[in-house]
């Protein structure tokens, strides 16, 4: 019995373990990690964004996101400046060399896709990410 009540949590663990493992490989080229592209993504998506905006997009503390915001400051990818409207907040948005990484962290994500879940029909992608949703909004 105990195995079957840990089956669902064990393998989302491991896969999950495995997908950011493989991800890292193909990043690692761009001096990235699974920790930091999401935010080279975020960050161009919605720029400028307010430090604030990133920590609550994100889901990651504070403290983490600053750590790696950090990273990415000293890579050359991202700047943080104050904010002109309001002085007080912070407002992040990437270099010229943080955005010239854009389309090249996309095609390795459309590979890791593709190496990961291609085997899955686009009608199962779907279902495991409405999935995976559900059990999001469950937890939140």
């Amino acid at each position: 019995m105990t195995a079957e009540i840990d089956a669902l949590i064990s393998q989302l663990n491991i896969t999950a373990r495995r997908v950011q493992a493989y991800l890292n490989v193909k990043l690692k080229p761009l001096n990235l990690t699974v920790n930091n592209y999401y935010f080279i993504l975020k960050i161009n998506h919605d720029t400028p964004l307010t430090q604030d905006q990133l920590f609550k997009r994100i889901y990651l503390s504070p403290s983490n996101v600053t750590r790696r915001l950090s990273q990415l400051i000293d890579l050359g990818l991202v700047e943080k400046q104050r904010s002109a409207a309001d002085g007080r907040s912070w407002t992040v948005t990437l270099t010229p060399e943080g955005k010239a990484l854009v389309p090249k962290v996309e095609r390795i994500l459309a590979q890791v896709n593709t190496d990961a879940f291609g085997d899955l029909p686009p009608v199962q992608q779907s279902e495991m990410i409405d999935a995976l949703k559900l059990i999001d909004h469950n937890l939140a």
